[in-house]
């Protein structure tokens, strides 16, 4: 499994932990809502983006053979900030719109487990760092313990 999509796991797990408390907060309070309207109308993510973009960014570049490139490039990279905006409010929507229709569920399971795969991951990415470590340590002690024991046969 990707890390991105690990830590994309973790963020939805996140969440639904969010919309379960907002679940338990509302019924505190003695007051339901309407998750899907509230979430629609609270969590948006702004289309004009690439115009404001646009119009506050100029061109830096002026030479004619280089600036419609620029100009293509600029708007995909745009479109993709676009796109990676929008995908993760949605997720968000689900998310927390899951957690505050599903309270009973114990999504601590979860969220300990892709933490603890997450852990795995790591240490095991850490494991070949660590061998040339430990010799490079070995190596710098040995030579200490050299340089010791030659400075004490000169002086005898």
């Amino acid at each position: 499994m990707n890390i991105t999509n690990l830590l994309i796991l973790i963020a939805i797990i996140l969440f639904m932990f969010i919309g379960q408390a907002t679940y338990e907060a509302d019924i505190e309070l003695g007051q339901e809502r309407d998750i899907y309207n509230f979430t629609e109308s609270t969590l948006q993510w702004n289309y004009n983006i690439t115009n404001s973009l646009n119009t506050n960014v100029g061109n830096d570049i002026q030479i004619l053979e280089y600036s419609v490139p620029m100009e293509r490039f600029k708007n995909i990279l745009y479109k993709f900030v676009d796109f990676i905006g929008y995908s993760s409010f949605e997720g968000a929507k689900v998310g927390i719109e899951y957690g505050y229709t599903h309270p009973e569920y114990d999504l601590k399971f979860f969220l300990e487990f892709l933490i603890k795969i997450l852990l795995i991951g790591l240490i095991i990415s850490i494991i070949p760092i660590i061998i040339p470590l430990i010799a490079l340590i070995y190596l710098f002690f040995k030579g200490i313990y050299c340089l010791i024991k030659k400075l004490t046969d000169k002086k005898k």
